[in-house]
């Protein structure tokens, strides 16, 4: 499990490297010459990455929360999601975007209080331009919060996981044809709720809850079930034994039918930054289920290949694994910074440039990763609050 969730984090590397190249991501801050392939990326991408995930934080939650019970279970996340989030989103995000703001502030302590009062209670039903959203990519680390404040709530009031963990091969495994019809009725379930969703809300608007929260409405139901669902598989031993849940053969063909059914019949929903007003009742079923099982069998394929071929920890794959949430922490700006200075090389091929952007990107996040941030991070945090304070002290 943790090779896939570095496997996802690297995916979200690709995923907003092909930012800048894509129509379909009109929010992202840089553009630059449009090409199909990065669309097609960002369209199957989106469908999964995410999801995946929240189901590995809900398969990890289970043991940990059994282990340490709900306080320090709370407590640790609010010193590894919460200081880390808000470090960025109130303190190095305004840093960086002070010299070209939407509406100009000066000076910088003043643009610093509007920044931090333009977080408000909205659901935003975004029209083409698409402004970025409040924290940027960083609205996962705040939503996954709240999920695992959530879970240690529920489990403090019902009394449960007050115990030592039970880890997942000393549970009782479930698998065969049990486990193939709760993946079915999962699947059905997100499938109803994110189709009822679509017919009341569009699929590109975002909920925003000050700066505590921000989210896609309509994709609330697969991050919370997903999350959910991770935690139902780790208390019914899913993929302890180390068997796949059945064939890998049969997922695999079912993934490739429905990813091309998914990325050819989705392009109307796709185009659709506006909303969703023009698109039948009947597309809108279809897309929800599509969407919902074409993320379900990607899901089993992804974990059932890992448990089977992929249950070890390389040198590298161990370094990444354990670099994978730093990676994700700083590779957008470094994405972002590549992607604004190759607008300089006019003409140069979008493929080329997707290829320098990734690779770059995720050779300086694991190296900043692995030399700045896991061995001097207090260092680190010391530096940027001097600077923000100077800023704010100085900063015409």
């Amino acid at each position: 499990m943790d090779n896939i969730r570095y496997l996802m984090v690297v995916l979200v590397v690709v995923h907003h490297s092909v930012g800048a190249y894509a129509i379909v991501a009109p929010h992202w801050i840089v553009h630059d010459t449009n090409t199909f392939g990065a669309d097609i990326i960002r369209e199957l991408l989106d469908g999964f990455m995410m999801p995946v995930l929240f189901f590995a934080a809900g398969y990890f939650a289970l043991p940990s929360l059994e282990k340490k019970g709900p306080w320090k279970f709370v407590k640790d996340k609010v010193k590894r999601l919460l200081v880390p989030w808000a470090l960025v989103v109130l303190i190095i995000l305004p840093l960086v975007l002070y010299d070209q703001p939407v509406k100009p502030v000066r000076p910088f302590w003043k643009y610093w209080l509007s920044y931090l009062s333009s977080f408000e209670v909205q659901l935003r039903f975004t029209q083409a331009p698409v402004v970025p959203t409040t924290q940027a990519i960083y609205w996962f680390i705040s939503l996954l919060f709240a999920f695992f404040l959530l879970f240690a709530l529920i489990c403090a009031l019902t009394g449960r996981c007050q115990g030592g963990a039970i880890f997942p091969a000393a549970r009782k495994s479930t698998s065969g044809h049990s486990a193939l019809v709760a993946l079915v009725v999962f699947g059905v379930l997100i499938s109803d709720v994110y189709f009822i969703l679509l017919l009341f809300v569009p699929d590109s608007s975002w909920f925003t809850l000050y700066m505590f929260l921000e989210f896609q409405v309509t994709r609330l139901v697969m991050f919370a079930g997903y999350f959910a669902f991770g935690v139902y598989a780790q208390s019914r031993g899913w993929f302890a034994d180390g068997k796949p849940l059945g064939s890998l053969t049969w997922w695999g063909a079912l993934s490739l039918g429905l990813a091309i059914a998914y990325l050819v019949f989705g392009q109307a929903m796709f185009a659709d930054t506006a909303g969703t007003a023009d698109l039948t009742v009947g597309y809108l079923l279809i897309f929800a289920f599509l969407r919902s099982f074409i993320l379900l069998s990607l899901l089993v394929i992804l974990v059932s290949f890992g448990v089977r071929y992929w249950n070890n920890a390389s040198g590298l794959g161990r370094q990444l694994a354990a670099a994978s949430y730093n990676i994700y922490l700083v590779h957008f700006f470094i994405v972002v910074a590549l992607q604004a200075a190759l607008l300089r090389w006019i003409g140069g091929p979008a493929p080329v440039k997707i290829a320098i952007v990734f690779l770059a990107a995720l050779t300086l996040s694991f190296a900043f990763s692995r030399w700045v941030l896991t061995r001097h991070s207090r260092a680190f945090v010391i530096a940027i609050l001097a600077l923000f304070v100077f800023c704010l002290v100085s900063r015409p």
